[in-house]
């Protein structure tokens, strides 16, 4: 079934990108027509997370879900949202979370994030900070969509922060397609036989609005993280390929995209992003392994102007 779900995932990703070139000229389109499309012409669900909790409505339209994001906590916040399965309930797929988020412990890790990706949907989030905050936007059915305090759920697992927003009217929730309007640049997460990697396609500025696909059988995020001009994959490899040992090249908190299921895309729109060095990185742990997917290569520099 995986088989059939990463063959299903590859075409969709080659019908995204052909998209992508074919609206090619129409990147230059309005900012704001961008803006509006990205949020399906309806106001985005404003959400704020921080040391404090999370604050959000408690209801939303179901469709194409715009979340924009910001925080207050000088260390930057990261907020996930996910969907449980059919009969699983919010504090099985926590319990599960808890496990794969066991740095001392790769196979308790492997286990608990397999166990994750068959339990929930999850659906997109957004690592900010108080200068940079986000919008992803992801189809969503109408249904409870849970909201997760990531920072303070890695700090402390036995006391997670939740938030419970119950999306209400289409059951269908939008289409994928629907987010390959406008977009600035395009990437898919994808296994190799090296590993798993980023396709990274057109993405050169910092104000560029990402489409991000899932086209792997694994969970996977899009952290975007600052680090010192002249940064190599090369060096990024050395450090995490090494177990940590060095000094990192980063030069501020990791920003970006939080973690999508297999099959699933979602438009990123970071906000007042500096131009700069940054490096696209996986930190999701490997469902075999239980090595965080950086460290098996899944890492891209990009220079953003």
């Amino acid at each position: 079934m995986r088989t059939a779900l990463l063959r299903n995932g590859v075409r969709t990703a080659a019908a995204a990108l052909a998209f992508a070139t074919a609206l090619a000229g129409a990147t230059t389109a309005d900012a704001t027509v961008r803006r509006d499309y990205a949020g399906h012409g309806r106001h985005p669900v404003e959400v704020a997370i921080g040391r404090a909790g999370i604050y959000a409505p408690d209801t939303a339209r179901a469709g194409l879900v715009a979340f924009h994001v910001k925080t207050d906590d000088p260390n930057g916040h990261f907020l996930q949202a996910f969907r449980p399965h059919r009969g699983v309930t919010v504090r099985k797929v926590l319990a599960d979370l808890a496990k794969a988020v066991n740095r001392n412990a790769p196979a308790t890790a492997a286990k608990g994030i397999s166990a994750v990706r068959d339990e929930a949907d999850a659906l997109g989030g957004a690592q900010v900070t108080p200068t940079v905050s986000e919008t992803f936007t992801t189809p969503i059915s109408a249904g409870p969509v849970v909201l997760l305090d990531f920072t303070a759920f890695l700090a402390d697992p036995a006391h997670p922060v939740t938030r419970t927003l119950t999306l209400r009217g289409s059951r269908r929730g939008g289409s994928s397609e629907d987010l390959a309007a406008f977009p600035d640049s395009i990437v898919i997460t994808r296994e190799t036989p090296a590993g798993p990697r980023f396709d990274v396609h057109g993405l050169h500025k910092a104000a560029d609005n990402i489409l991000v696909h899932n086209a792997s059988d694994e969970l996977h995020e899009m952290a975007l993280q600052p680090v010192k001009r002249g940064t190599t994959d090369a060096q990024i490899q050395a450090f995490f390929g090494g177990n940590g040992t060095g000094t990192p090249p980063f030069t501020g908190p990791s920003l970006g995209l939080g973690v999508v299921s297999p099959g699933r895309t979602a438009l990123l729109e970071t906000h007042h992003l500096p131009p700069g060095t940054y490096v696209l990185l996986c930190y999701v742990p490997d469902d075999k392994t239980g090595r965080p997917h950086v460290a098996e290569g899944m890492h891209k520099v990009v220079v953003l102007t």
